[in-house]
């Protein structure tokens, strides 16, 4: 009895706790990579501290699952930095991949983005619609080439836009000429300027010119000799030739 009341008065011993350890389980449909959690995960813990971090998906598996995570829980700018990178690195053997994700996740501005980009590359362009891959979808392959004929008649008329300003121009320039040469005023003659002549050339100048009457006093006193040997002979003298002929009927005879 007495050691039944000793092991009563004792006290019981308490067995251990037993820890239990929790685990945070995220169920994610569609996620098919590891490194897709780990680039969202990184975001998540680094985006905030500061740390240098960059987005560089391997493949596009990778960038597809990452827009999943994104928008499941709620990042932003994480599926910015995943839709951006939709748009890099476009090659003929990826662009319609890219263009299928597009419409996969609602990405219509980058979309057209996309498309505008090739339709300013003829030969990329003839390559993609010409390709087995684009065949499958034939929602894109109609999108492209309405796209493609937008293209072309924006490109007409800008070219008639321009031809139109341009020989606008011309005729506004030739306007401006025209209006120009007629306001332009004549020419002033230079003024004559005098050379200074000595006085004595001056005098000699302005001195009055008479006229020469030597040879109209010769005529004049020629004449009453004349005069005076027709008066003294009596008669007009015959001429050499009269006189010749004189002789000669004279000697006939």
């Amino acid at each position: 009895q007495a050691a039944a009341n000793t092991a009563a008065a004792q006290p019981a011993e308490v067995a251990a706790p037993q820890r239990l350890h929790s685990f945070l389980e995220l169920q994610v449909a569609g996620v098919t990579t590891a490194e897709s959690l780990r680039t969202a995960l990184g975001y998540v813990y680094g985006v905030g501290t500061g740390a240098p971090w960059e987005y560089a998906p391997s493949s596009s598996e990778v960038n597809k699952d990452v827009l999943r995570l994104a928008r499941h829980f709620g990042l932003p700018h994480l599926h910015e930095h995943a839709a951006r990178w939709l748009a890099k690195g476009l090659t003929t053997a990826n662009v319609v991949e890219r263009l299928v994700t597009c419409e996969e996740f609602g990405l219509g501005l980058l979309r057209e983005k996309i498309m505008e980009q090739l339709t300013k590359k003829p030969a990329e362009l003839a390559t993609v619609s010409s390709s087995a891959e684009i065949m499958k979808h034939p929602r894109i392959l109609q999108d492209l080439l309405m796209h493609v004929a937008s293209f072309a008649s924006a490109g007409v008329a800008a070219a008639a836009a321009a031809a139109k300003k341009e020989e606008e121009a011309k005729e506004e320039k030739a306007r401006e000429e025209k209006a120009k040469e007629e306001k332009q005023p004549e020419p002033e003659k230079p003024p004559v300027v005098e050379q200074p002549v000595s006085a004595a050339i001056k005098r000699e100048r302005e001195k009055p010119q008479e006229k020469p009457q030597g040879k109209a006093q010769d005529k004049v006193g020629e004449r009453p000799v004349k005069k005076s040997r027709r008066g003294a002979a009596g008669a007009c003298l015959p001429t050499p030739a009269a006189a010749a002929a004189s002789f000669a009927f004279a000697c006939a005879r």
